[in-house]
């Protein structure tokens, strides 16, 4: 399924309105789901935008769907933080 047809059907069903959220990125996943980032369109600022990041599975049975499986809100002040307590990969090890 085409990415501007899962943003459509997403809106559609009310999951996200695209007059509150602009989709900027969408990353089609080789299991049938995809990763949307959206970018608020009146809250936050250009120096701090507010985001909603949603996981979804595509249906394709004969009848187009997109099923949303997670969904989180944050800011990139979130980011930062959640990836101090990410671990990372120490050389050598």
């Amino acid at each position: 399924m085409e990415v501007k047809r899962i943003i459509e059907i997403l809106d559609e069903k009310g999951e996200v309105s695209l007059e509150t959220w602009k989709a900027v990125s969408v990353k089609n996943n080789r299991d049938g789901t995809v990763d949307i980032l959206y970018r608020n369109l009146h809250l936050g600022s250009d120096d701090d935008p507010v985001f909603l990041w949603i996981y979804a599975n595509v249906v394709n049975d004969g009848e187009e769907d997109v099923r949303v499986l997670e969904r989180i809100t944050f800011k990139r002040e979130d980011l930062a933080w959640i990836l101090r307590y990410v671990p990372t990969k120490k050389a050598g090890k």
